[in-house]
């Protein structure tokens, strides 16, 4: 028999006053570990993160904290951290937005309902840079017109009296521009106008993911951001699933990518490293004859050094110069006789015709906003057909650009958006 602790008088209060005070910590530990819980599972279903290695390296990436990604307050307030590692707080969801960059992205997840909420954004983005995009989008919403030109970055022009004199509740920057802005982000940061980074240049899977549904929380428009990368990261495990089955045996073709010029075939335009069209070119199986030649994102190479590298391959991203009719201008406004005719006529400069890509008759074209945006999938796609046609028979990257434009984008798809010599 077990022994009985025998209690009386005092120190009977005393003990049922210890086992209330025991019950009360307990329903006290029981509630915050309930809360607790709570939060990391909302978290969990918040996380930005849908990927954990790099596409391009297989790498491990850093990526920004889950919990902090996107989370709401009980009073409503929507708390992210942006591409830059920035906490931002909104209110809620914007209804005056200034965009700097990334127009396409930000359409892309609010549809036509995004229009009416611009209430400023650097027109250089388009006007003339991707006059394409510029007379497509104003000939459907000509509205647009209207809207403020709040100057460029890049081209030193952002105006910050003229984005705080529209009292917008968002502004939207891209992170290559994060350095520049410094002494402007300051001033807005002092006005109480919230400002997120997204990043789209470097190319990752994390960081698509990651910006495209920051777009979507801080616009409400969290579903559509998050169908918009399920069908990103669908199109582009099409190439990278292949390739990784392909194996490291595969021959590699030498190819060249070179931007067409405003001045079509008589200037030499901006060939590619480690970055943009080059790294494209090492993630789909291609050897990149200028990989070591270009410091940085892109730079022009000496002619001389295309014909010593002799390509297998040759591929040029171009897009409509308001200005030119003689480059291969691509994009919403192109026509495929027009663009096959100027294709045709780089194979014309000196020394071209006994390069290997010319004398096969291996040249080809595609839009250049075919990298670094949320629709980049269809450039991976044209240039893993491309470089390994064996591989990628049955790829139309045609048909599924024009699904995404179906699902996701305010605009038609139309135009010419890819040709070859074949054309």
């Amino acid at each position: 028999m077990k022994n009985k602790l025998i209690v009386t008088g005092k120190e009977e209060n005393m003990k049922k006053l210890s086992k209330i005070i025991a019950a009360c910590c307990a329903v006290l530990m029981l509630a915050g570990c309930s809360t607790q819980t709570s939060t990391k599972d909302m978290s969990k279903e918040s996380s930005l993160t849908k990927t954990s290695k790099s596409q391009e390296t297989g790498d491990a990436t850093e990526t920004v904290p889950a919990e902090t990604v996107q989370t709401e307050s009980a009073s409503g307030e929507i708390n992210v951290t942006d591409l830059c590692g920035r906490e931002v707080t909104l209110e809620k969801p914007a209804e005056r937005v200034v965009l700097t960059f990334n127009f396409e992205e930000y359409f892309a997840v609010t549809g036509e309902e995004g229009i009416s909420k611009i209430v400023g954004w650097s027109r250089k983005y388009w006007e003339g840079r991707r006059q394409s995009s510029w007379d497509v989008f104003t000939e459907k919403f000509p509205e647009l017109k209207d809207i403020p030109d709040v100057g460029y970055v890049p081209k030193n022009t952002f105006n910050v009296e003229t984005v705080i004199s529209l009292k917008p509740d968002l502004v939207l920057m891209a992170k290559n521009d994060y350095e520049s802005v410094q002494t402007d982000l300051e001033r807005l940061n002092a006005a109480g106008i919230p400002v997120i980074f997204v990043d789209y240049h470097l190319q990752t899977m994390d960081n698509h993911t990651n910006s495209t549904l920051l777009i979507g929380k801080v616009m409400g428009k969290e579903q559509q951001a998050q169908a918009l990368v399920d069908f990103y990261k669908e199109q582009t495990d099409i190439v990278t699933e292949r390739m990784k089955k392909a194996g490291a045996d595969l021959e590699k073709p030498k190819v060249y990518v070179e931007f067409s010029e405003a001045a079509g075939p008589g200037t030499f335009g901006a060939s590619y490293g480690k970055q943009m069209w080059g790294a494209l070119i090492d993630q789909c199986g291609g050897d990149n004859i200028t990989r070591d030649l270009v410091e940085g994102a892109s730079a022009p190479v000496m002619p001389e050094q295309v014909l010593a590298a002799n390509p297998d391959i040759i591929i040029f991203a171009g897009n409509q110069f308001a200005d030119s009719d003689v480059n291969v201008g691509l994009g919403y406004t192109s026509d495929k006789e027009t663009a096959a005719r100027n294709l045709k006529s780089y194979g014309d400069r000196p020394g071209w015709s006994e390069i290997n890509a010319v004398k096969n008759g291996q040249m080809y074209a595609l839009y250049h906003d075919l990298s670094r945006h949320i629709f980049d999938f269809a450039g991976l796609q044209y240039f893993a057909k491309t470089i390994h046609p064996e591989l990628f028979e049955d790829l139309d990257p045609d048909k599924n650009l024009k699904e995404f434009h179906d699902k996701f984008y305010p605009v038609e798809y139309k135009g010419t958006w890819f040709v070859s010599l074949e054309d």
